[in-house]
């Protein structure tokens, strides 16, 4: 099951999590549902969905770091 949040930023919709499978769901609110990285561990994401610019910290603590499923 994914919880999803709600989160405030221009190009980020809402941010998911799945305990199961430790993977983190980012919706860009674009063609696609939403991205999906793997092995992404509980702490990582409530650090990502609480920062101060969601986007900036996307850009530069997920996206090079995290693999996309």
């Amino acid at each position: 099951m994914i919880n999803w949040i709600t989160v405030e930023s221009n190009s980020i919709r809402k941010v998911g999590y799945n305990e199961t499978n430790n993977e983190l769901y980012v919706d860009l609110g674009q063609r696609q549902p939403y991205c999906v990285f793997s092995d992404v561990s509980k702490y990582a994401f409530y650090h990502f969905a609480s920062a101060e610019s969601v986007e900036e910290h996307f850009n530069s603590h997920i996206k090079p770091v995290y693999n996309q499923v």
